[in-house]
């Protein structure tokens, strides 16, 4: 029974997964919370694995989701069923496309898709932020002085997110360094 609530569930993300990689992480939340009780905290920690292992976000998080839902079968049918549909779409979709590239409305539904995928990866953002920087673990709880300790906010993973936005974002620094960089900090923090 479990299996089929998880081909059904990506099988659902892999049709209507949009954008892929971060814009679908609410998708795959939403979608997921009808067969297991994850916490957002756990979903936050599978999803940062699957940020920083080879592969699409989209793959990563499906087969890790179905490993801790069902073993290796669930996370085999969880990742077969986010990629089929894709594949099958975008077969259909690079045919289609030379022939209809100057249409109006295949042009339209390009224009429309775009807003919908960023605002599918600030729904991401919402979902990831607050287990993020106000999960139940504290970096640097060894050393910081207990008031910040027992505020609501983990300054370090907030101040650690904040680096990684400003380091990547405005000065363009390049991600996989900085997440490496960033992942030693908290490694050394958290121990």
């Amino acid at each position: 029974m479990i299996y089929s609530k998880l081909i059904w569930a990506f099988m659902k993300i892999g049709i209507l997964g949009f954008g892929g990689g971060l814009a679908i992480i609410s998708l795959i939340r939403d979608s997921i919370s009808e067969f297991t009780d994850m916490s957002s905290e756990t979903f936050a920690n599978i999803v940062a694995i699957a940020q920083v292992t080879p592969g699409p976000v989209a793959i990563n998080t499906a087969t890790y989701v179905g490993f801790e839902t069902a073993g290796i079968l669930g996370s085999v049918a969880a990742t077969v069923s986010v990629a089929i549909p894709s594949f099958i779409m975008i077969t259909l979709i690079a045919r289609m496309t030379e022939r209809y590239k100057n249409s109006r409305a295949v042009k339209g539904a390009f224009a429309g898709v775009r807003p919908v995928t960023v605002g599918m990866i600030g729904s991401a953002l919402i979902t990831l932020t607050l287990p993020a920087v106000a999960g139940a673990s504290r970096l640097g709880a060894g050393f910081l002085p207990e008031a910040l300790c027992k505020l609501p906010v983990d300054v370090v993973s907030l101040a650690i997110c904040i680096m990684t936005a400003l380091l990547v974002g405005k000065y363009k620094k390049n991600p996989f360094i900085v997440l490496i960089i960033m992942g030693a900090i908290g490694g050394l923090l958290g121990v």
